[in-house]
């Protein structure tokens, strides 16, 4: 089968990576794949995503700290789609001082950007009770692949 898709250039994958809304997360649980879509921010080279401090994701990581992460596009007829592909490592960050400028830019990209103390306040959440649970886990990639394709 010919195939038609080409390489993404460097600075093509890093414009993907930052407007993207969707990223899949593939980790290892007793040794088979679980992929968990979710909301994601790239900064500074690596992807930042939050999530709680407990569950079957944070069990994963915490076991295994190989990661993948995919974020792909594509229209309805296929006559056009991206795909980008990380292999990395994850850390996990629970100081809350680290973890709130990740959630500022989680809150920049998805909502009106707003400082995160006035985000929290106008839903009625508390932020020193929510940093307590809520965990930003960040990908440092290892090697990254990027593939497009475009009907001529």
């Amino acid at each position: 089968m010919l195939n038609l898709s080409e390489d993404m250039s460097l600075e093509e994958i890093k414009l993907f990576l930052t407007c993207a809304r969707v990223g899949r997360l593939g980790v290892c649980i007793d040794g088979y794949p679980y992929i968990v879509p979710l909301g994601y921010v790239y900064v500074d080279g690596k992807i930042a995503f939050h999530t709680c401090e407990k569950g079957l994701k944070m069990e994963a990581i915490k076991r295994n700290r190989n990661v993948c992460f995919e974020v792909d596009e594509a229209t309805s007829d296929i006559s056009m789609y991206k795909s980008v592909i990380i292999q990395g490592n994850i850390e996990i960050l629970e100081n809350p001082e680290e973890i709130k400028p990740y959630l500022q830019k989680l809150i920049d990209k998805y909502r009106i950007p707003e400082p995160l103390e006035q985000y929290m306040s106008k839903t009625s959440r508390n932020l020193e009770e929510e940093l307590k649970i809520v965990r930003i886990c960040i990908i440092t990639p290892k090697k990254i692949t990027g593939r497009k394709y475009i009907r001529k």
